[in-house]
């Protein structure tokens, strides 16, 4: 089949043929001939990154990076233990953190680290974006919300899932009560 009649059943044998339809294009040893090979699969679609929900369709710019689904996987812990690999102990004195204030003319990132129990730590970055208000909130107070989350709940997905919706009430009323402080509409 040459190229022409492939690319026009792709253009036009509907949508499970533009779907599945991959075309490639190799060059032979001599280079005057050119042959191209499609591959048409009946597997069932895969996801990836770039179509997450294996739709066909491209994924959107927020499902790219922090904006990605990975938030609502579970946390289980502490994983290694499950295939027999030890954990080691990190000691806080060994941690530290660097920020990079970028084309802004302050730096509105602020993080927190701390051991909230014997086997658990707790490390954070507040992204100001567009104003450190939040940030610093957060900053000052989150980790005892988790602690008081913590004393009463063992699951940490629970702890932090309750911790968020806590602090995101109380900044909501710290930035009432300081409308000055915060930049309009901006939320944790």
């Amino acid at each position: 089949m040459s190229t022409a009649a492939l690319i026009h059943l792709v253009r036009n044998g509907g949508y499970q043929v533009r779907r599945r339809a991959l075309l490639t294009s190799r060059l032979l040893q001599d280079e005057k001939r050119s042959t191209a090979e499609c591959y048409i699969s009946t597997s069932e679609r895969r996801a990836s990154r770039f179509d997450p929900d294996g739709s066909g369709r491209p994924a959107t710019w927020d499902t790219f990076g922090i904006w990605d689904n990975r938030i609502d996987e579970p946390i289980l812990l502490p994983p290694s233990i499950k295939y027999g690999k030890p954990i080691p102990k990190v000691s806080l004195s060994k941690v530290g953190c660097a920020s990079h204030i970028g084309k802004r003319k302050e730096n509105e990132d602020r993080f927190d680290y701390a051991q909230l129990t014997e086997d658990v730590l707790y490390f954070a970055v507040y992204d100001g974006h567009g104003g450190a208000a939040a940030a610093d909130f957060c900053a000052k107070n989150m980790e005892r919300y988790i602690k008081e989350f913590a004393v009463q709940e063992e699951n940490l997905e629970k702890v932090l899932n309750d911790a968020f919706l806590e602090i995101n009430k109380a900044y909501e009323r710290h930035a009432q009560l300081s409308a000055d402080d915060t930049v309009p509409g901006q939320q944790l």
